[in-house]
């Protein structure tokens, strides 16, 4: 009986001083996004949020060249004032009908995956991606055609332009700057 109570208060006395398991100092802390994260996170662009009361800005860009070794566009900056309304006249003034364009309105840096993507989505979606990354975009047009697009200037800083037409965007690039 001795040796019951023993063990039993054994028992006992180990429960009570059980070993606690360690819990990482800030464990009970609740996990939040503080709100300067929050405020970081850009709107997302809407291309049919004109406002009719906006400055109106034409701009005239050309697709050049009949050869992969002589394509570009005539211009690679491309200044706008922010809060204006953009009208893109964009004319592929190629006669060879190997010649395809389009123009892509894309985040800065993000030309690589931006074209990557344009082939994956193939010629039926104009060879642009379905990306948060691609603000505005044009079919893919054929030698002689143009085209017009009309949106708002995105939020004031840098952008890229591209070709994505496939093997074309290294050679036809160009920077957007909202200012």
């Amino acid at each position: 009986m001795k040796s019951t109570f023993l063990s039993f208060a054994v028992f006992i006395t180990l429960i009570s001083c059980g070993t606690k398991t360690q819990q990482p100092a800030d464990a009970n802390k609740e996990q939040t996004t503080p709100a300067s994260d929050l405020m970081k996170e850009s709107p997302v662009y809407d291309p049919t949020a004109i406002d009719p009361n906006a400055t109106v800005v034409e701009v005239v860009l050309k697709a050049q060249g009949n050869s992969m070794a002589e394509m570009k566009y005539d211009q690679t900056e491309i200044h706008v004032p922010a809060g204006s309304t953009i009208k893109l006249l964009f004319v592929n003034e190629s006669t060879d009908n190997t010649m395809l364009h389009n123009f892509v309105l894309i985040e800065e840096g993000s030309a690589d995956a931006v074209a990557k993507a344009g082939l994956a989505a193939g010629a039926d979606k104009n060879y642009v991606p379905a990306s948060s990354k691609v603000l505005i975009s044009t079919t893919v047009l054929n030698p002689k055609a143009k085209t017009e697009l009309t949106f708002p200037a995105p939020e004031k800083g840098s952008y890229d332009f591209i070709c994505s037409y496939p093997g074309h965007y290294q050679k036809m690039n160009g920077k957007f700057i909202v200012d």
